[in-house]
């Protein structure tokens, strides 16, 4: 005798009761710890700040950071903020062989610090910097520069000095400041003042212009200046035939910011006697890539903590003579 058959049971009906029942139990939410937030106006604990020589921009060891009167040194060329840094806090940093530098933290990218070296392999030495670039006609001053960001510099010679024997004077110039700044600022020759950016302009001299009526003058520079730092500037041949000359390209790194250089064998020494260099030396070009990473203002030997951008306008003239 054979036994009925065992119900079937209803198995979909099971598993849809499990799943609308509640039969596993549901998953917590994920709980993720929030990263301290930032404090406005300071560059935050754990940041990385880079000191490196300005010459050849490999790093430094062994700098003393002095940051807000907390004492770092350098490793690697680095060292990392142990706590926050305020903004406008002061800046001390003490390296061998370089420049004391002092400035403030004045904004959230200044993490990166250029030092100025005290001598180098090009012959530079801090009486050169001083002269050259801390000099003016009466003595001790700030450094002055073009203005921040100028990458083009146009140069435009006044009709009368479009002549083939100027044009070629003024074209080796810009060729001359463009190579010893390696690129970083080109000058270039035009016929019209660009609607933007910084220009120079040339002339020659007349009876109005009260310099060129002192003897032995061949020529002079004018800087027209804004917040410490050059716009434009004018250069004004006193002499005619110094526009056909080496002169030029000496007016011309007055208008980079040059001042004189103490070495007669030196484009930029302060007489011309036809004799001198014609192209910027290596200690000269050097200068001038160190002044851009600097602002307009910077007291020697490397100290721009009271430089503001104050807007404020300015002169500045540089006179050339000829034989001392």
């Amino acid at each position: 005798m054979s036994r009925p058959p065992k119900p079937t049971l209803p198995i979909l009906a099971v598993i849809a009761c499990l799943a609308a029942c509640g039969g596993s139990t549901p998953a917590r939410p994920n709980t993720v710890a929030a990263a301290p937030a930032a404090v406005p106006g300071t560059i935050a604990a754990g940041t990385a700040l880079e000191v490196s020589s300005g010459e050849t921009g490999g790093g430094i060891d062994g700098a003393v950071v002095t940051i807000d009167g907390r004492n770092y040194t350098s490793a690697e060329g680095r060292v990392t903020l142990a706590e926050a840094a305020p903004l406008r806090s002061e800046v001390r940093i003490v390296a061998g062989g370089m420049l004391e530098r002092r400035t403030v933290l004045r904004d959230l990218s200044a993490t990166k610090f250029a030092l100025w070296p005290q001598t180098s392999p090009t012959g530079m030495d801090e009486g050169f910097t001083q002269a050259i670039v801390y000099s003016h006609p009466d003595g001790p001053g700030p450094l002055r520069r073009l203005a921040r960001g100028t990458t083009r510099v146009v140069v435009v010679p006044a009709e009368n000095l479009r002549g083939e024997a100027e044009m070629a004077a003024h074209r080796d110039a810009v060729d001359r400041i463009t190579a010893a700044t390696r690129g970083q600022v080109v000058y270039v020759l035009a016929t019209q003042k660009p609607a933007s950016g910084a220009y120079v302009e040339t002339r020659l001299g007349g009876e109005d212009d009260e310099l060129c009526r002192e003897s032995n003058i061949l020529g002079f520079e004018q800087d027209f200046v804004r917040s410490g730092e050059t716009v434009h500037a004018l250069i004004v041949y006193c002499d005619p035939k110094a526009a056909r000359t080496a002169v030029v390209s000496h007016e011309m790194g007055h208008t980079f910011g040059l001042y004189h250089s103490p070495d007669k064998a030196e484009l930029m020494y302060a007489f011309f006697n036809g004799h001198g260099a014609v192209e910027f030396s290596a200690r000269e070009g050097l200068e001038m890539r160190l002044m851009l990473q600097r602002p307009g203002g910077n007291k020697f030997p490397d100290d721009d903590r009271r430089v503001e951008l104050t807007g404020a306008t300015g002169t500045h003239v540089t006179v050339c003579p000829g034989q001392p």
